[in-house]
């Protein structure tokens, strides 16, 4: 189900910051990833989106290297990706998991230096580049806390400030701002935006909210049954019929007032039910 004027790349292997190839992955006798095929190209900021259990997370762990595919090539770079030690990938590519099972009592300034241990870096400048990250995330009152005392929000900004810390030129990153409320989800998409435009990075976000995903993404990569559902920009994607397909929702789009990107709406299948809303009256019981 390929989205209606999706965009194919045409860049080379070393134009592309990652490029994936007939990608498959199975695991207890079931297939998760089907003939995943797509280039991504350097220096932009890139989501990953569809319905729930469509194989989001476990495209980004394959191509962290951490699941291995059944079948397919993966190239971060211009370098095969199981060519690489960890080390060497770690250096390519940082990653933001969904979850983290901590068994230690580390603090959060601890858990973001060990973005640093990829590199041959002195304990001062792995301290300063720490307290540098955890002030762009906003967190710096959190560095002497036990990462198990943290909030789920709290947990993810300490997490993001580790990618910062780890200074690869590839975020993956899995639900950054779950659990964070929309001001502090705004944030991160700024911060986020900056690292691109200022540093050239590449950062591929999986992300459920597809308005905030249009407001400051460059290109969609959706994913639905295992399978690429759509590939291209913001613009050619969201559109009432491809978003609808993909999720199985009605949906309505609209430009944005102020930023003329599109906003999309869903529609109830059984219609708007009575309420004292539509009376003009207050809205809770």
């Amino acid at each position: 189900m390929a989205a209606k004027g999706a965009a194919k790349s045409k860049l080379t292997p070393f134009k592309e910051a990652l490029s994936v190839k007939g990608l498959t992955y199975r695991a207890g006798g079931q297939t998760i990833l089907r003939d995943i095929t797509f280039g991504l190209p350097r220096g932009e900021l890139i989501g990953i989106l569809g319905p729930n259990g469509a194989g989001k997370t476990t495209l980004l762990k394959t191509i962290t290297g951490y699941l291995r595919p059944s079948h397919g090539q993966i190239t971060v770079l211009g370098r095969n990706l199981h060519s690489m030690t960890p080390v060497e990938r770690a250096r390519k590519m940082a990653f933001l998991p969904q979850n983290l099972e901590v068994p230690f009592s580390f603090s959060a300034k601890e858990m973001v230096t060990m973005g640093r241990y990829c590199h041959a870096a002195k304990g001062d400048e792995t301290g300063a580049r720490a307290a540098r990250a955890m002030d762009a995330c906003g967190i710096s009152q959190l560095a002497h806390r036990p990462f198990s005392s943290l909030s789920g929000g709290e947990r993810r900004l300490v997490l993001l400030a580790r990618c910062l810390c780890q200074d690869s030129p590839i975020f993956l990153l899995d639900e950054a701002t779950a659990s964070l409320d929309i001001r502090r989800k705004m944030e991160v998409f700024e911060l986020l935006r900056k690292e691109v435009n200022l540093k050239g990075r590449t950062v591929v976000i999986v992300v459920h909210d597809i308005n905030l995903a249009s407001l400051y993404l460059d290109r969609l990569l959706f994913i639905k049954d295992g399978k690429v559902a759509g590939q291209g920009t913001v613009k050619e994607l969201l559109h009432s019929g491809f978003l609808s397909e993909v999720f199985e929702t009605r949906t309505i789009v609209m430009n944005h007032p102020e930023c003329n990107r599109p906003v999309v709406l869903f529609s109830p299948s059984t219609g708007l039910p009575n309420s004292s809303i539509e009376k003009g009256g207050d809205s809770h019981v």
